[in-house]
């Protein structure tokens, strides 16, 4: 416990680290708000008005948070070292017995904290969050087509659905049954259907027998051959799924191309851990390093031209694991070695 904890200067500095990550943290916010804002406004319309815009900027927000957390770390670190060691509390700390290793951890364990606090998120409430609020927009904006929607095939019917905020929710449904013959024989629509103890229920329901023409209203009809949890973890992007289950879809998936995808987001979540470790360490040596000279403005621009670059680069090579032999991990591998060799570079000329 006291590894973790430390003493009175250990927890002084990841209280200072945590501060400022978290003062990074709300900057980002409120910069990424105004920005999604701004570009929803294009978007307005009779179905679409501001307040739903406003609403999709503000529930997209814990996504863009998490995406972009190795980069909060680093800009957070090298803000809260920079003013320590202005302050002169990174001097005092050495004078009295710490050495920059302890100063690093220190500095690491708050982030170690924020880390896990993302990991669960994107566990357990930020995928349906972003699920909810993407096709709502959609919804909303009237943007989903017969070639958006979903298709789904059972042994009798041919359903199609035009969204689902989430996986026991699905909006304007169609079903098309099939006789033995495989002939059209019924088309049920309805205008929602619900999951409730693992049965689904149609909602607004209107069917038609095609070889008679008859027509038939019902509020509410049970749906057997509804979506299972399986069928969701086929239609939804990969981005909004936990890490348990890219795991679990990975080896059942038959398409090569949304097996890389889900392979390649798998890996990317498993590893940004590792990545903005690997940051914040790189972030430290431009505090102890030959940049100690510097402002702490001039720390800010470095730090947030850096991340744009590792940003760029870690995009570009996702990208390649999609449209060439480059498998989904060393796509993913490839950034973490920069900012690995870069880090080494760095703490190898710190005393220049």
């Amino acid at each position: 416990m006291n590894l973790f904890l430390g003493d009175l200067i250990d927890r002084n500095i990841s209280k200072r680290v945590l501060s400022s990550i978290f003062v990074v943290a709300l900057a980002i916010i409120f910069l990424d708000l105004i920005f999604t804002i701004l570009s929803e406004l294009s978007d307005l319309s009779e179905g679409y008005n501001l307040s739903d815009a406003l609403l999709y900027s503000i529930s997209s927000l814990p996504y863009s948070i998490y995406d972009f957390l190795s980069y909060i770390c680093l800009i957070g670190v090298l803000v809260a070292l920079g003013n320590l060691l202005e302050e002169g509390e990174i001097t005092a700390a050495r004078i009295l017995g710490k050495s920059d290793i302890r100063i690093i951890w220190a500095s690491i364990k708050p982030v170690i904290l924020v880390l896990i606090v993302g990991v669960l998120s994107s566990q357990l409430f930020i995928p349906g969050l972003s699920q909810n609020s993407e096709e709502t927009r959609l919804l909303k904006q009237n943007r989903i087509s017969l070639d958006d929607g979903y298709w789904l095939v059972s042994d009798s019917s041919v359903s199609y659905f035009k969204s689902t905020t989430n996986s026991n929710s699905i909006q304007d449904i169609t079903i098309y049954k099939l006789n033995d013959s495989f002939e059209l024989q019924e088309i049920t629509k309805a205008k929602e259907a619900d999951k409730t103890n693992n049965s689904w229920i149609l909602s607004d329901v209107e069917i038609v027998n095609v070889e008679n023409g008859a027509k038939e209203s019902i509020k509410e009809l049970d749906w057997g051959e509804g979506p299972m949890d399986e069928d969701f973890n086929l239609i939804l992007s990969p981005k909004y799924f936990s890490l348990t289950q890219l795991y679990k879809n990975v080896n059942g998936e038959q398409s090569q191309y949304r097996q890389d995808i889900l392979l390649l987001e798998f890996w990317r979540k498993a590893l940004q851990p590792v990545f903005s470790i690997l940051l914040v360490i790189l972030a430290a040596s431009f505090v102890f390093g030959p940049t100690r000279d510097q402002k702490i403005g001039q720390r800010v621009v470095t730090g947030i031209v850096l991340a744009f670059s590792l940003s760029i680069s870690q995009r570009l090579c996702e990208s390649m694991a999609l449209v060439s032999l480059l498998s989904p991990l060393t796509s993913v591998m490839i950034p973490i070695f920069i900012v690995l060799l870069l880090t080494l570079f760095a703490w190898k000329f710190k005393s220049l």
